[in-house]
């Protein structure tokens, strides 16, 4: 397993150190170390070893993952393998890192919907891997809100899409830029977890101030 090249920087610290630093129990960084998520450090003896800001920077990562993406070990193990595997481009290596974000056994779509969601894609010209699950759980999504009686299609989310292709373009970009592959494909990584939970935190906030401006109108115009 490797590091970002960027991230070796410092000098080597033993588990102590960096459990103090990161913020994760020594017995953590054991368990991900056996897991394989955590690369092993440099052996400095028959049972101790070395580790680096790299190392830091990859407990960070898993952190993110696991405590504000809720993704399962094995899903981060697998996002985490995509980063590394140099035979794969680094769109590819992008879509790895998505797709193993869903399972598409796990998701409920109806075919018309599906196709109706196929057909906004095609129409906005977004390039979408024919075995991604995002098409599949948004219908999935659209499919439930028309159960509760919301009147929505996928063109109910053109506004949305707009903004996120540009933002999206952004954070492409800004992760291609990265020294190496390894801190690209980490910061997709952070990108598509974190970055969807933000964007999730500000739509309840903006829901929450709507509420309120409405509800303060209409106590206004029923006072007397």
């Amino acid at each position: 397993m490797l590091l970002s090249i960027g991230d070796v920087k410092g000098a080597p610290m033993r588990i102590s150190e960096l459990s103090r630093r990161s913020g994760v129990s020594v017995a953590t960084i054991k368990y991900y170390l056996r897991e394989g998520v955590l690369p092993p450090g440099e052996p400095t003896s028959s049972n101790q070893a070395s580790y680096g800001h790299g190392h830091i920077r990859r407990l960070r990562l898993i952190r993110a993952l696991i405590e504000i993406g809720g993704l399962s070990l094995a899903t981060v193990r697998d996002a985490l393998a995509a980063t590394e595997d140099e035979h794969l481009p680094l769109h590819d290596a992008f879509g790895a890192v998505m797709h193993g974000l869903d399972d598409p056994d796990a998701i409920v779509a109806h075919d018309d919907t599906l196709g109706e969601v196929h057909d906004w894609l095609a129409e906005r010209d977004w390039t979408i891997a024919p075995d991604a699950p995002a098409p599949r759980r948004l219908a999935e999504l659209i499919g439930i809100l028309r159960d509760f009686g919301l009147p929505v299609t996928a063109d109910s989310f053109s506004t949305a899409a707009d903004t996120a292709e540009v933002v999206a373009n952004d954070e492409v970009r800004y992760a291609r830029e990265q020294p190496d592959r390894i801190a690209a494909v980490e910061m997709m990584l952070v990108g598509t977890v974190v970055y969807e939970r933000a964007l999730a935190t500000v739509r309840r906030l903006a829901l929450e101030a709507a509420s309120a401006r409405i509800e303060a109108t209409v106590v206004e115009r029923s006072e007397p």
